[in-house]
């Protein structure tokens, strides 16, 4: 019953594979902050929520740097990490049309997530 909930709401979470050239452009979602992605490996980030241990805000980072994939920097299976921003690796979902990344933010136990939407191209 449970199971079924979450697929009707939306809460499963399905993994994806990305390309790199599928995570360059902008994701964002919100007032949660939007990170840009160049093809030439740097990151632009604005106003990325930064999370305490708790799972709450204690404030935003901006700035840029450079990103890349682990582990072999070709497509995304495992992670995306940034230079800047300090925080768990995001990881890939959603759909090949409307994907996702999202991370864990707080004490891992309770299941958060900061999540981003990539914006269309």
């Amino acid at each position: 019953m449970l199971a079924a909930l979450m697929l009707a709401t939306g809460c499963m979470w399905q993994q994806q594979e990305l390309a790199r050239a599928e995570i360059t452009g902008t994701w964002s979602s919100g007032d949660a902050g939007t990170l840009r992605f160049e093809a030439d490996g740097t990151v632009v980030v604005t106003g990325l929520v930064v999370y305490g241990s708790d799972g709450e805000k204690v404030s935003e980072c901006s700035g840029s740097g450079e990103w890349g994939v682990y582990p072999d920097d070709k497509a995304t299976h495992e992670s995306l990490y940034t230079t800047i921003c300090d925080g768990n690796p995001w990881e890939f979902g959603g759909s090949k049309e409307h994907p996702k990344m999202r991370r864990l933010v707080g004490d891992p136990q309770d299941g958060r997530y900061q999540t981003l939407n990539r914006e269309e191209r």
